[in-house]
């Protein structure tokens, strides 16, 4: 567990340090940036079942934070996730806070995490906003927890890349590394792919596939 803390501290150190230089404000109203602060509801349908999206976004113009909550419901409904930002606007650092329940499996899962996030625009068209979080998982099934799978600390490392290809398509990344650090054994690597047209300023549609070849659409409409 030692050899993990001096990559996690350098890693903090250059995020921090890469969004102080590059980040002079946070992106507002993008409905299809993942860590942009916009609102909007949405369907989702695919191979992993059927689903729903919402996030809310408040942003106060007289308030040096902005706020982001985004919330999705999956495998037919089996399973929630939330995920919410509160965003320093003058340098894009915030707090990252994620958390869901999966019943879709032989017993239901549970994760929560906090840590932080860091808004980096490299360009007009892309921003990589790397994440780190700690936290915990567990089941609430005892059987279960005292058999295989006993409550459990996890590191986690996100990456949102941003690439805005064009005015009406676009391209989201999403890798994420979680590793236990006690309890049950994790060394888990998960790769959301999106690839989206913006049908309208308001409206934007998205076919998407993640690391265990699920594919999904998504629609989205903003308000």
């Amino acid at each position: 567990m030692k050899s993990l803390f001096g990559p996690i501290a350098m890693y903090l150190v250059t995020m921090l340090a890469a969004g102080m230089v590059s980040a002079t404000e946070t992106i507002v109203g993008d409905k299809d940036d993942p860590t942009s602060i916009s609102s909007f509801v949405g369907l989702r349908t695919g191979t992993n079942g059927y689903g729903a999206i919402f996030q809310v976004g408040l942003n106060d113009e007289e308030s040096t934070f902005g706020h982001n909550s985004f919330f999705q419901l999956k495998n037919d409904f089996e399973t929630a996730h939330l995920r919410h930002f509160s965003v320093y606007k003058g340098s894009g650092t915030g707090i990252f806070f994620d958390g869901q329940h999966d019943n879709s499996g032989q017993f239901a899962v549970n994760r929560a995490s906090l840590g932080i996030i860091q808004i980096i625009p490299v360009g007009d068209n892309l921003r990589i906003n790397p994440a780190l979080l700690y936290g915990e998982t567990w089941t609430d099934d005892e059987r279960v927890k005292r058999v295989a799978f006993p409550d459990t600390s996890i590191a986690t490392l996100y990456t949102f890349v941003r690439w805005q290809v064009s005015d009406d398509w676009f391209v989201n990344l999403v890798p994420q590394y979680t590793y236990s650090l006690d309890g049950r054994k994790i060394r888990l690597f998960e790769m959301v792919t999106q690839v989206g047209h913006n049908i309208s300023p308001e409206t934007s549609l998205a076919i998407n596939a993640d690391e265990d070849d699920e594919f999904w659409l998504t629609i989205k409409h903003a308000f």
